[in-house]
């Protein structure tokens, strides 16, 4: 079962990642629903027969689905797609679970972070932090009503990207790649990130 209070994790994630914390968690959930869902379709035929029902997954989650899953999970699930006859419909809308959970943790998790956002000292730790991806920071700004609110995330937001041109600028001056320090690299994943949300990660 999903929680639905992410009020404590998100803390927890922002004292210990520079990941956006929506993400970070959001990434987390989908990994594991991503393990069991492989270890499911293997074992358990009438859930097998459920997934291929709903068309198997969105693209996304069929790449992500086929880098944990072995071969044979795979080919199973393909064949019972092909025995449902899903892929006749040419209309047919894939209707992938996996989306379904994932959307619904991030909407709890966004609806817990504009809580979060009534509490000064949070704010000010959020400032010293990486804070939100650009996904995310859109996501948020719809649930809050508060004007002065918006525009001081939304402030934040572009003073915590700009701290990252000094890093970028003294990446671009190193001869090689390999004269970068390991912790220094990982800020070009992390900037992708911020700009382009959690199905980036690991890029």
């Amino acid at each position: 079962m999903v929680e639905k209070d992410f009020k404590e994790k998100i803390k927890k994630i922002m004292a210990e990642s520079e990941e956006c914390p929506v993400c970070s968690i959001a990434i987390d959930y989908e990994f594991d629903m991503l393990a069991k869902i492989q270890y499911d379709i293997t074992h358990d035929e009438s859930l097998r027969a459920e997934v291929a029902k709903e068309g198997g997954f969105c693209d996304f989650h069929f790449k992500q689905f086929k880098r944990i899953a072995n071969f044979k999970t795979s080919t199973l699930l393909l064949q019972s797609i092909l025995e449902n006859g899903f892929f006749k419909n040419i209309t047919a809308e894939i209707d992938c679970r996996i989306c379904k959970t994932v959307n619904q943790i991030e909407r709890d998790l966004i609806n817990d972070l504009a809580v979060l956002f009534n509490d000064v000292n949070f704010r000010n730790k959020f400032e010293k932090s990486n804070g939100v991806c650009a996904v995310h920071l859109k996501d948020i700004l719809k649930v809050i009503d508060q004007e002065e609110l918006k525009e001081w995330l939304i402030k934040t937001h572009r003073e915590q990207i700009e701290r990252f041109k000094p890093i970028l600028e003294e990446l671009n001056s190193a001869n090689s790649y390999w004269n970068i320090e390991m912790s220094k690299r990982e800020f070009v994943n992390l900037l992708i990130q911020k700009f382009a949300g959690r199905k980036t990660a690991g890029v």
